[in-house]
């Protein structure tokens, strides 16, 4: 083999087999042959019903891609052993599968397909019939259909291995002795007896008759022994006749049939600990947590940062947004940008927002690169400023969230003739959500940030005549008198927004409180986090098969309340921050130690001798002892009128 040499046209040795491709990437110059690279694979069994012909071609148009990096731009003579493919590259009236094939290779300078016979294409011919074991081609073959024939008593005679195991069940043993040795019935005392059907324990089920309802399981339940206990709630959860149904359809299916003492609590654990189920399923329980309160008291002591786009490149080829939003004021400054790198973010924060109102105590952004960047990280701890990111997928965090859709709907109404023009307006509408009353304090940004009132267009319209410029500058009593006014307004302005964004926000959270759930989370807990759905152009990037769920995930540092950092075990993955909103305990099921001793009894069973039995010559007939009428009255429910 050898290395590639551009000055020289390549040569693409292809050739197909009834289950293979196989390719050869080689050059002649100077006399000489030489190989770059070889490639194979195997067909699936859709292409495995190609005619020999299309085979052929498909061969062709599979080494043009995978020898793409050596070919684009390159002159590219091909030597197959179909005689057919000659005319490929130059038919002009195919359709359907080879018409994609001859649009792919148009792109590249095919100077000839030349045939060459099978017998003297030595090179490619092997690649095409790699040898592989008969069993893994059989296996190889498209699930087309469900096999619904599964018979689950495959191989085992099912009551005679249950019977076997009464036997061998401590607790069972001593009742069916007990029936065994009576001879002449007697009744319980308490509950349903137990009854022996050819040497099968079944308890005799007294079904509550109720007129709404029809009697839905059978009379006798087959008594389950400990050690089959499991094997038969796996049966009724994981078979695909049941479907990993939850908990009350798989207690119904065993419960109608069959009869242990801890039934419940055994399919509640089980169903609870099945790791497809918690993978698979959605959680009806609502995952978030209770909203936490943030208060701020006083302007431009927190600020929140987030860039929006790309949009659409305009004439002074910005693509970008910096939205920074005052946690206090709610007062909003809008940068359009044409890169986001970190030293351009930190240029403009510096320049036009410290530089003007100060610095903040806190900043708020998300993990984009640009925010956890060294550079922006060193100036933010230079200016002696704490910085806050906000969990992954979870942008409710950051009140710049809730900005940037007010803005989205403004930018698509002014750029709806020409959306290159986007950010001819951005000012304009910075403006107006300036002036614009905020519900959360009651007041407008601008007034909370100057103690003013903003003049706004419509105030030259109706607005009072000005009767003229001053000649002479205000004198220092006027300026007194202005600045005792102003700090007296803004004092009155501070405390009712204090009280009003604290009366709203206690009304919020309230209202958002309703649909969530209390939860705790600690370090080292095994948990599950939801898999976020990547999108391109609106198309969610994950299949409708896939798992909503990945894991299982440890929590290894915990930040907060509500965020951690999480990794994922199955390959060591950090998954970064993490809200609790995405996150569910992992039950695991080897963990699970189920009690050594189980009562197979309730507590009016526990005396075997309640319970009889008479035996007739015929082992298939069945009498059943008289159970003692209850002195309660029972009484059908208040329904339907009656």
């Amino acid at each position: 083999m050898n290395t590639p040499n551009f000055q020289h046209p390549f040569i693409l040795e292809v050739d197909a087999c009834a289950y293979g491709l196989g390719a050869v990437l080689a050059q002649e110059y100077n006399g000489e042959k030489f190989v770059i690279a070889y490639a194979s694979r195997t067909l699936s069994s859709a292409e495995r019903n190609y005619s020999s012909t299309e085979r052929e071609a498909l061969a062709i148009v599979w080494a043009t891609k995978h020898f793409r990096p050596y070919l684009e731009g390159m002159e590219i003579f091909i030597r197959t052993d179909c005689q057919a493919l000659q005319w490929l590259k130059e038919s002009k009236d195919v359709t359907g599968r080879l018409a994609r094939w001859a649009m792919h290779l148009a792109a590249f300078q095919i100077k000839e397909i030349k045939y060459r016979p099978g017998a003297t294409n030595t090179n490619s011919d092997p690649l095409s019939r790699y040898p592989q074991e008969e069993s893994s081609l059989n296996n190889q073959c498209e699930v087309t259909e469900i096999d619904t024939i599964i018979n689950i008593w495959e191989n085992t005679n099912m009551l005679d291995e249950i019977r076997e195991e009464q036997q061998k069940d401590k607790q069972l043993k001593q009742i069916i002795d007990n029936l065994l040795k009576q001879s002449t019935p007697t009744f319980s005392s308490s509950r349903s007896p137990y009854v022996l059907v050819n040497g099968l324990l079944y308890k005799i089920r007294q079904t509550i008759k109720n007129q709404d309802h029809r009697v839905i399981s059978n009379k006798h339940l087959l008594v389950i022994p400990t050690s089959m206990q499991d094997k038969l709630i796996t049966w009724a959860h994981d078979h695909p006749m049941a479907g990993h149904a939850g908990r009350t359809k798989t207690i119904h299916r065993l419960i109608s049939r069959v009869y242990w003492i801890t039934m419940r609590k055994d399919v509640h654990k089980y169903v609870q600990h099945c790791t497809l189920c918690q993978q698979f399923k959605y959680n009806n329980q609502p995952m978030s947590m209770p909203m936490k309160m943030h208060l701020v008291t006083e302007p431009w002591h927190t600020i929140g940062i987030d860039i929006m786009g790309p949009f659409p490149i305009t004439q002074r080829q910005k693509q970008f947004l910096l939205v920074i939003v005052d946690y206090f004021t709610r007062w909003v400054e809008l940068f359009p940008l044409r890169t986001t790198t970190a030293d351009v973010i930190a240029n403009v924060i510096i320049n036009e927002v410290f530089c003007r109102y100060g610095m903040p105590t806190f900043i708020l952004s998300d993990n984009g690169p640009q925010f956890i960047a060294d550079l922006f990280t060193e100036t933010c701890k230079a200016l002696g400023i704490r910085r806050k990111l906000t969990a992954a997928y979870h942008a409710q965090t950051n009140m710049t969230e809730r900005v940037n859709r007010t803005l989205k709907q403004q930018i698509r109404i002014y750029a709806l003739q020409n959306h290159k023009l986007w950010d001819k307006e951005i000012q304009k509408l910075a403006f107006a959500i300036r002036t614009s009353v905020n519900e959360t304090t009651g007041e407008t940004p601008g007034f909370l940030n100057f103690g003013r009132d903003l003049k706004i267009p419509l105030d030259l319209i109706i607005g009072e005549k000005v009767q003229g410029s001053p000649t002479d500058l205000p004198n220092n009593n006027v300026i007194q008198q202005y600045k005792s006014n102003l700090i007296d307004n803004l004092k009155k302005a501070f405390n009712i927004a204090r009280e009003y964004a604290e009366v709203q926000k206690w009304q919020q959270k309230s209202q958002y409180d309703k649909h969530t759930t209390s939860r705790q989370f600690e370090v080292g807990q095994l948990v599950w986090v939801t898999v976020p759905a990547g999108q391109i152009s609106g198309h969610n990037l994950s299949g409708k098969m896939s798992a909503p769920f990945q894991g299982p995930c440890k929590i290894m540092e915990k930040i907060s309340s509500s965020t951690f950092i999480v990794k994922r075990l199955s390959d060591n993955v950090n998954l970064g921050t993490v809200n609790a909103d995405r996150m569910k305990p992992f039950y695991d099921r080897q963990q699970h130690n189920r009690s050594d001793s189980k009562l197979m009894l309730d507590e009016g069973d526990r005396t075997p001798k309640n319970a009889k039995i008479i035996h007739s010559n015929n082992q298939d007939s069945l009498i059943s002892t008289a159970v003692r009428a209850s002195s309660r009255n029972h009484r059908a429910p208040a329904r339907y009128g009656h």
